[in-house]
């Protein structure tokens, strides 16, 4: 199984559909391996541990909001009724602490905020 260099493996892992299943079968001819073991080396990152991180600690997020200038973005990209709704209740705008990407929220706390970008939930307080 050690047999299949890297470089084949990670060309294999970046394919998908008919393009992966051909070169599979090119692969498991060229190296004489079976099909089940170059699968399980596609998986594992050939035999590899995977990453650890060396700090283990979660980064603390901040709970306070970095509140910007709304009238400085712009939220009128769609023209539905629902989305006039949800713009009248747009009270500030603040930066996702994960992305930096900037959220329209209403002046509510505690609020808790999922990023359309990265998904990251946050609970600002303040």
């Amino acid at each position: 199984m050690a047999g299949v260099p890297e470089h084949e493996i990670s060309a294999l892992r970046a394919l998908t559909g008919y393009e992966q299943m051909l070169e599979i079968d090119r692969i498991t001819k060229q190296y004489g391996v079976s099909e089940a073991e170059l699968l399980q080396q596609m998986s594992t990152g050939n035999g590899m541990s995977a990453f650890v991180p060396e700090n283990k600690e979660t980064p603390t997020l901040p709970t306070t909001a970095n509140v910007l200038d709304k009238s400085n973005f712009r939220f009128e990209y769609d023209p539905s009724a629902e989305a006039e709704q949800r713009r009248s209740s747009v009270a500030q705008a603040i930066l996702c602490p994960g992305c930096g990407v900037a959220l329209g929220i209403p002046d509510v706390r505690p609020i808790k905020v999922t990023c359309p970008e990265c998904l990251l939930e946050t609970v600002f307080d303040a």
